[in-house]
């Protein structure tokens, strides 16, 4: 299913435990579908951003290096069999894990693909990894960003205002 509109998700059907792939049912206009989102494993950040979007997340340098750490899990996000986006996540305690980085293709955005993959890797990661808490942050000023969380069910928990940080926290409980 590409069409040119966005993807309003619906709630992500059940799929198998310990699968790599969650679907979500799906409305875009009058069409109502199934999408299957797949996670595939990665070592690095395959996707492009905008300029502008490139200091909202690590560096890919980084990213890479980040994804040597037992930790931490990285994920290509796959609509069908086209590579939308990229997540990263840390585990931070038991069942709980820190949204790092996640991104989706600048040729993919605004299309409602951020929403639907990150209720599906929510959702995939409740499955596979029994992840009870999600926590991530974002630059404040991110309104994109903060939109998407909110969608999908983050709240804040509170602000970082320092002179070289200025991040709003946010939590997901499962």
């Amino acid at each position: 299913m590409q069409q040119s509109g966005g993807l309003l998700p619906a709630d992500p059907l059940l799929s198998p435990k310990c699968c790599d792939r969650v679907f979500i049912l799906v409305r875009q206009l009058e069409f109502v579908g199934v999408l299957e989102m797949v996670f595939r494993p990665s070592k690095e950040m395959k996707v492009s951003v905008l300029p502008a979007q490139e200091k909202q997340l690590s560096s890919k340098d980084k990213i890479k290096t980040a994804c040597e750490h037992d930790n931490v899990l990285a994920f290509d996000i796959y609509a069908e069999d086209l590579l939308i986006g990229f997540v990263m996540v840390r585990k931070f305690d038991e069942h709980c894990y820190f949204l790092w980085n996640y991104a989706i293709d600048c040729k993919y955005q605004n299309r409602n693909y951020g929403t639907t993959a990150l209720c599906a890797f929510i959702r995939f990661m409740k499955e596979k990894y029994d992840m009870e808490e999600m926590t991530t942050t974002y630059i404040w000023g991110n309104e994109h960003a903060k939109h998407i969380y909110e969608k999908v069910g983050f709240t804040e928990t509170d602000v970082v205002d320092e002179d070289d940080c200025h991040e709003v926290n946010m939590v997901y409980y499962c």
